[in-house]
């Protein structure tokens, strides 16, 4: 499961109710920051996608770092170097992700040091997934021609702890002409220890379509990037104050995440 959703939210847009202010923006045209995607799954091996932030009136890709000097460890004394792909991607090769296990990954730029460690908490498994009309959501009607059909993946919350969850749903996408994921977060907020029914895109689908759910169990900290990435993405309305970063576990000013996780998967087809 490749959760590639890293991007570096700037603040671009100022707007007061009252009054006329001028307020100096960094458009990161000359503070180029690092951006890492790291991710450690159980029974795998850890994957790193590393760049730099560009400026805001550059559309081209951001720069890959191939220079960095990444380490993986556990809180048993494992480690290992990662090992450079080409264009920014570093791997593991030994240290698997194991449930229950601590892992600090630690990357070296040129001198700069950054740090962030995330836990692998025990999987909860998919039960099964289900299905509403969608037009049966919306009061009746919906869209002309074979009945559009909304998602579910369906769970049971372990209750003797808090859960935080991410959803990924990849499905093949008829106006892309191409495959595509969504991503959605969650937590046992309101359905600790019991049975639940998680939304799993707001796309909807047609009898026979398959899709690719994976329901990864994260840690607190995964939670917290995922979820203020999600509301700087969101966005707070016309007079809202410009959007942040999201909240990275990494350390000394990097942006983007280090997760590690557990997952269950299932592949459904609309009955």
């Amino acid at each position: 499961m490749n959760f590639n959703i890293i991007i570096s939210l700037l603040a671009l847009y100022i707007l007061t109710t009252s009054c006329e202010k001028i307020i100096d923006v960094d458009l990161n045209e000359a503070n180029p920051a690092p951006v890492f995607e790291a991710i450690l799954e159980n029974d795998s091996t850890c994957v790193v996608t590393a760049s730099l932030t560009s400026s805001y009136y550059d559309n081209s890709t951001s720069p890959a770092i191939t220079n960095a000097t990444m380490t993986i460890s556990d809180q048993l004394g494992n480690s290992e170097t990662l090992s450079h792909e080409g264009d920014g991607v570093y791997r593991g090769s030994s240290i698997l992700g194991i449930i229950g296990n601590t892992y600090t990954l630690d990357i070296n730029i040129d001198g700069e040091l950054y740090s962030a460690s995330s836990t692998i908490l025990p999987t909860t498994s998919i039960d099964s997934c289900s299905i509403q009309d969608r037009g049966s959501l919306f009061g009746g009607g919906g869209a002309p021609g074979p009945p559009q059909y909304f998602v579910y993946v369906n769970y049971t919350d372990p209750g003797n702890l808090t859960n935080f969850y991410a959803i990924q749903t990849t499905y093949y996408d008829s106006v892309e002409v191409g495959y595509t994921t969504d991503y959605r977060i969650a937590d046992d907020e309101l359905s600790n220890g019991i049975s639940t029914r998680s939304f799993t895109t707001f796309n909807s689908f047609k009898q026979g379509d398959t899709l690719r759910i994976e329901l990864a169990s994260i840690d607190p900290a995964t939670h917290l990037y995922f979820k203020t990435l999600q509301d700087a993405l969101a966005g707070g309305g016309f007079a809202s104050a410009a959007p942040a970063n999201p909240t990275t576990n990494f350390s000394e000013g990097a942006l983007g995440y280090f997760g590690a996780w557990s997952k269950d998967e299932i592949e459904f087809i609309i009955p």
